[in-house]
């Protein structure tokens, strides 16, 4: 029996609020969270298959929040390093395409 996903669409405009992603400026930290998570393959995470219960919420979406928790918990200083780090290597792999 396959494993029940609570379906999550960020694609999917939205009637209230238009969309969720609109709140945030360009540059924030969580667009950056979701676009990182979505790369990271979770097929090994562990799914209840047998279908009991409620549905679940997917990995992915699990993962962002566990690390934007982290993230919070550690202070703007670090998250502040990290995404110049980021952008960095972004802008050198850009660069190199």
């Amino acid at each position: 029996m396959p494993a029940r996903f609570v379906n999550l669409d960020r694609q999917t405009p939205m009637f209230l609020p238009c969309d969720l992603r609109d709140w945030l400026p360009a540059g924030h930290v969580v667009h950056f969270i979701l676009e990182a998570v979505e790369q990271i393959p979770t097929a090994h995470f562990h799914v209840n298959h047998h279908g009991t219960g409620s549905e679940q919420y997917p990995p992915t979406m699990m993962l962002a929040v566990a690390v934007k928790n982290m993230m919070s918990a550690l202070g703007p200083r670090p998250i502040t390093a990290l995404r110049s780090i980021l952008m960095v290597s972004r802008t050198s792999e850009a660069g190199s395409k």
